[in-house]
């Protein structure tokens, strides 16, 4: 079989097979798809002539303790059911790692259909999430709120002009979030929810206090519940109103809300906790490509030096062990032949790299194996995180 990129001409049965893959099958014209698209990023597994697989990667920025970096967004990946179990994924995926270490890009990222497949990849989990659940009527604040600004709805036509500010501003240095591309504000904006008669359609709902909107929420009525969808809050003050607005919907008895980050403080504000039923999964998959390079990139909450010995049967140039030095202002990575402090496995590192996990629990689990005594605990402070690693929305 041949692997390759895609020429122009054959985007749309790219775009077919990678639909049909998953059982979907195409209610609009392909090629409104295409813009979305960087072909030179493309992969397709030819048999015969005919498109039997595909892969898809997008140049993004995503946010890592103490700045951002450049990462692969992982999407697209499809092979036909005819051609299952003959390791056309795992071409792909191979293939794919090389190329994006080749254009310099240190990480690649994803989100798993199926969350066994990407480990032995080298992917690990980058965020977590949860989902809720609450009656109406257990939603109480433990503490007595006034909110003291105002709320308005949003016109679909102000979603890609007024919401990407507030989204970038309530996100500010927490890892894992991807600023979302204005084609998908607009994506948002032409939705056909807004436009549908009857019961459930979507409603944006925006906090503004002193005329500067603060936060706002996406949310949609559905027989007796109301799903919040997306609720961003710049200010304490705004996080409480917003939820308050959505609790207090009329002709609901429930509440649910999808993609929360785990250290929301909701559940800290309710005054009977218990009763919010809260589940949680993963979220992004994070692959570090240059290990290296990753490492210097972030910045550590504690200064210090650290040996990782790594293992990566993917990319072989992972496979070393690498000296880290690590500090608040800047840090530096290199190969070196020095013994190692933690022994551990690609995708174990990359979720400890935005701060999913600690190296302890790595190694509780036996996903790491301290080599130096205290190395597990400096390696805890170092990779310490303010917030937890959140992606509430992908690419």
């Amino acid at each position: 079989m041949d692997l390759r990129q895609i020429t122009a001409e054959e985007f749309v049965e790219w775009v077919r097979v990678e639909a049909r893959a998953y059982g979907n099958r195409l209610n609009a014209d392909p090629e409104v798809l295409r813009p979305n698209f960087d072909l030179d990023r493309s992969i397709a597994v030819f048999d015969q002539g005919h498109i039997v697989g595909g892969a898809h990667s997008h140049l993004q920025e995503i946010s890592i303790p103490g700045g951002t970096s450049a990462i692969a967004g992982v999407a697209n990946i499809a092979v036909q059911p005819t051609h299952r179990r003959r390791g056309i994924m795992t071409d792909m995926m191979r293939h794919q790692l090389k190329d994006v270490y080749q254009r310099g890009e240190p990480l690649a990222g994803l989100f798993a259909s199926e969350s066994v497949i990407y480990g032995r990849f080298g992917y690990g989990i980058g965020s977590l999430r949860e989902e809720w659940s609450i009656h109406k009527h257990h939603s109480g604040y433990a503490r007595r709120w006034e909110p003291q600004g105002a709320f308005e709805f949003l016109d679909p036509s102000e979603i890609g002009t007024r919401l990407p500010e507030v989204f970038r501003r309530s996100t500010i240095g927490r890892p894992g979030v991807f600023q979302k591309a204005p084609h998908l504000w607009e994506r948002e904006a032409r939705a056909p929810e807004h436009r549908q008669g009857g019961h459930g359609g979507i409603f944006y709902v925006a906090y503004c206090e002193n005329d500067v909107m603060e936060g706002y929420a996406r949310y949609r009525t559905g027989g007796d519940t109301v799903t919040v969808q997306e609720l961003m809050a710049v200010s304490r003050d705004a996080g409480a109103a917003l939820w308050r607005f959505c609790f207090d919907t009329d002709l609901v008895s429930r509440a649910e809300a999808e993609r929360r980050p785990l250290d929301d403080p909701l559940p800290w504000m309710l005054s009977d906790p218990r009763r919010l039923h809260r589940s949680s999964r993963d979220g992004l998959w994070l692959r570090l490509v240059d290990v290296a390079a990753a490492l210097s990139n972030r910045r550590y909450a504690a200064a210090g030096s650290l040996v990782l010995e790594v293992r990566d049967e993917v990319c072989p140039w992972n496979t070393a062990r690498f000296e880290l030095e690590g500090a608040p202002e800047g840090a530096h990575s290199r190969t070196t032949d020095a013994p190692a402090d933690i022994a551990i496995s690609v995708a174990a590192l990359a979720s400890a790299y935005l701060g999913a996990v600690s190296f302890s629990t790595l190694a509780l689990a036996g996903l790491a194996d301290e080599k130096r005594a205290g190395s597990l605990h400096l390696a805890n402070h170092m990779f310490a995180v303010h917030q937890q690693p959140w992606t509430p929305c992908g690419f």
